[in-house]
């Protein structure tokens, strides 16, 4: 198990906020505000829009290479811990406990799915930008390993998350719908339809908006 590029450590003894508790605001809107600080934004919206990005790296991205095309099935999600200083995600170290359910119920219906309206709702923030958040995440993802697998064996993947079948999401419409295109055109990673924030917090005037920004000129 290697999910170290996607910020998930192992550790002995794995301290920090367990990821259940993230779905009650008042943990998880102070956090919000830390990680805000940490970007340097007193923006609420901001905070909470770039903290979905990292918090998909973390758990759905992670995820979707460890149960869905690596096909594993060790339950380390139940021993997911968010360390608040370094935004990663800890770990244990030897986690024998297999997945006994569906993987992608227990990371978006009753994780992501919850969050995202969290978040919209208490950093009034549109949930159409948080959604594009976690899609260009798990496409970055497919993409990303399009040497490891057959492009039938993503297209799998890319199916079943723009399913209209969505009892893994925990909604009755699925909003991957909008922003993951069809499946002969996913790999070419388009332009995103809603930004965001990014360019609020860079300082840096040679990038001052993220690669797939609609307002990128």
């Amino acid at each position: 198990m290697n999910l170290e590029p996607y910020g998930v450590e192992k550790h002995p003894s794995p301290q920090g906020v367990p990821v259940h508790q993230l779905l009650n605001k008042d943990i998880l809107l102070p956090i919000i505000n830390q990680y805000g600080n940490y970007l340097n934004t007193s923006s609420l919206p901001v905070a909470g829009s770039l903290f979905l990005k990292r918090y998909a790296v973390l758990v759905a991205a992670s995820s979707l290479d460890y149960y869905g095309l690596q096909k594993k099935r060790i339950d380390w999600w139940s021993t997911a811990r968010l360390d608040v200083t370094s935004f990663k995600l800890l770990i244990e170290e030897n986690p024998t406990e297999l997945f006994d359910d569906c993987w992608k119920d227990r990371i978006f219906a009753q994780n992501l799915t919850p969050m995202i309206t969290l978040i919209s709702k208490e950093c009034k923030i549109s949930s159409k930008i948080l959604w594009e958040n976690l899609a260009v995440r798990l496409l970055a993802t497919l993409r990303k390993n399009v040497e490891l697998y057959t492009l039938n064996e993503l297209n799998v993947h890319f199916n079943d998350l723009t399913s209209v079948e969505t009892n893994w999401l925990g909604m009755e419409e699925n909003p991957f719908l909008t922003y993951l295109q069809s499946n002969e055109t996913w790999i070419e990673a388009p332009v995103r339809k809603t930004c965001c924030r990014y360019y609020q917090v860079n300082t840096k005037a040679d990038i001052p908006y993220c690669k797939k920004c609609p307002l990128r000129k």
